[in-house]
This record gives C-alpha cells, sequence and structure tokens, in this order.
C-alpha cells in the first residue's frame, strides 16, 4: 500500500533536494524526526522518530528529482520524496509504502506535518534566515 502527499514550495529543484537528503540537517526542520545517527558510513542510518525507531538500509537518489529509503524495524517499507519544476514553485511529493491499511491516516497526517514543516524550514531560508535558529515547532502555531 503507497499513501502520498504534495505540497508547492517556492524554492528550486535542487535546493530542496539538497535539504531532503541532509540527514544531518533534517531534524531541524522535520516534526517527526528527533535524530539521525549514522551506523555505517553513508549507508545504514537510524532515525529516533515520532513513528518509532526506523533504520535505513539502503538509498536510491536520482540528484535534483528523488530520493527512496528503504527500511527495517518500522512499519513503513519505505520512504521518499520526489522534487519536480512547476513554474515558479517546485512540487514536492512525499510517500510511504506499508503493508498494515490501518496506518494509512497516521502516516498521512504525519506527511502534511512534514511537508508544512519543509515549506517552512524553506520559507526562513529564503529570507534570508539563519538555519540553527530556525524553530520547527512555529509551525505549531503557523498556517
Amino acid at each position: 500500500m503507497r499513501a502520498e502527499k504534495k505540497i508547492e514550495i517556492n524554492s528550486t529543484p535542487k535546493r530542496l533536494y539538497d535539504i531532503v537528503i541532509d540527514g544531518e540537517n533534517t531534524p531541524r526542520w522535520n516534526l517527526a524526526l528527533d535524530e539521525v545517527i549514522e551506523k555505517e558510513e553513508g549507508q545504514k542510518f537510524l532515525l529516533k522518530s515520532s513513528l518509532g525507531d526506523i533504520l535505513i538500509v539502503d538509498t536510491e537518489t536520482v540528484e535534483n528529482e528523488h530520493v527512496t529509503w528503504k527500511m527495517e524495524n518500522s512499519d513503513m517499507d519505505s520512504i521518499g520524496y520526489i522534487v519536480e519544476p512547476k513554474g515558479e514553485l517546485t512540487e514536492v511529493t512525499i510517500w510511504t509504502e506499508f503493508e498494515n491499511k490501518k496506518l494509512r491516516k497516521g502516516y498521512e497526517k504525519t506527511a502534511d506535518l512534514v511537508l508544512k514543516g519543509l515549506k517552512n524550514y524553506v520559507d526562513f531560508l529564503e529570507e534570508g534566515g539563519n538555519p540553527e535558529d530556525f524553530d520547527k515547532k512555529q509551525l505549531m502555531v503557523s498556517p
């Protein structure tokens, strides 16, 4: 089973791609993610998240287009992002594949929050903000 959500963001596909694959900085803007721990250099990563601990065991990328992470220790089999230019904007799609259909609504709600966090982060950076000053919890009070 697959669930996906989309959002349009005023930025380039390259910038958005670079942000979503930067595991070290992802916890700054991703409300579902608390920490990324590299387990094997560039190969395996442990994600500490609101969905539990997840082990990334494989990554597939096409630069400035999409990234897919395959997982262990998760109800999700894989998750990924697709970035596509849409005129002046870029459409970002987050998707996940999983087997338990009862989890769909929760994944969709989390995906909405993740995309809103990404949009707020990119807007903050586009306005000249310092990434270290970004407070992802501001999402809870912004539109």
